[in-house]
């Protein structure tokens, strides 16, 4: 995978936890929903793990990219 699909998976990721939290938001106040909210937690607990999942791999593909992009201005020095 690359950085561009990360980043396309990391955005659609973010935009279904804002849809979760809005439901939980919506839901947290009626009691006959409180098992709903409780499995909406779990959702979003998951979905936010593998957020940083994703934010952590993406940090990592930028740091190798600058690692060759650094290494490239060495060799052209040379």
């Amino acid at each position: 995978m690359n950085g561009l699909q990360l980043l396309d998976r990391l955005r659609e990721t973010e935009n279904k936890m804002m849809h979760l939290h809005r439901a939980i938001d919506k839901v947290s106040g009626e009691p006959d929903f409180k098992e709903s909210v409780s499995v909406l937690t779990v959702v979003v607990r998951d979905y936010q793990q593998q957020l940083d999942k994703m934010k952590e791999a993406l940090g990592n593909m930028e740091i190798s990219f600058n690692q060759n992009s650094h290494s490239e201005s060495q060799q052209q020095r040379q």
